[in-house]
């Protein structure tokens, strides 16, 4: 994945520093939250904190590779969640379209989701790697998820 140009290192990133508060914002999201003034006013202290830490050093990169770690988690969970119901790419395909919803207001480019599909597939295999997820979801299904839930 990309990284910001003024980042002077991966461990100050501001997209891998930022990625949890995107997750907190799926999470919210998906609870039912849309309003992007209410999701912000919902954010805990530390995600508050990680906002204006970091307010100053944010690109479209950061916002782009930090969705798409946020992304890579949620599809985590899900793999480990799974028991190989045979579902999971139905899942995958719904937190995908879940989370371009609940990031659209936030300043993240959508096209990076398309183009950077291999990359979140091997986030997801990092992440997860005693969950089966490659048996269940290939890198070629998940690039053809990112298409769909961008183009359709």
């Amino acid at each position: 994945m990309r990284s910001c140009d003024d980042c002077p290192s991966a461990k100050s990133c501001a997209g891998n520093n930022l990625h949890p508060v995107l997750k907190q914002v799926y999470d919210l999201y998906a609870q039912g939250l849309t309003n992007k003034f209410e999701i912000l006013d919902a954010l805990d202290d530390g995600s508050e904190e990680l906002l204006e830490r970091f307010n100053d050093r944010l690109s479209p990169d950061c916002w782009s590779k930090a969705a798409l770690l946020a992304i890579a988690e949620v599809i985590e969970d899900m793999a480990a969640d799974s028991a190989g119901d045979g579902a999971l790419e139905e899942d995958v395909r719904a937190a995908v379209g879940r989370a371009k919803e609940a990031f659209e207001r936030f300043p993240w480019q959508l096209s990076e989701l398309v183009e950077q599909a291999p990359d979140l597939y091997q986030a997801v295999l990092e992440a997860s790697p005693d969950t089966g997820f490659a048996e269940r979801v290939s890198k070629r299904q998940m690039v053809k998820i990112c298409k769909d839930v961008v183009y359709g």
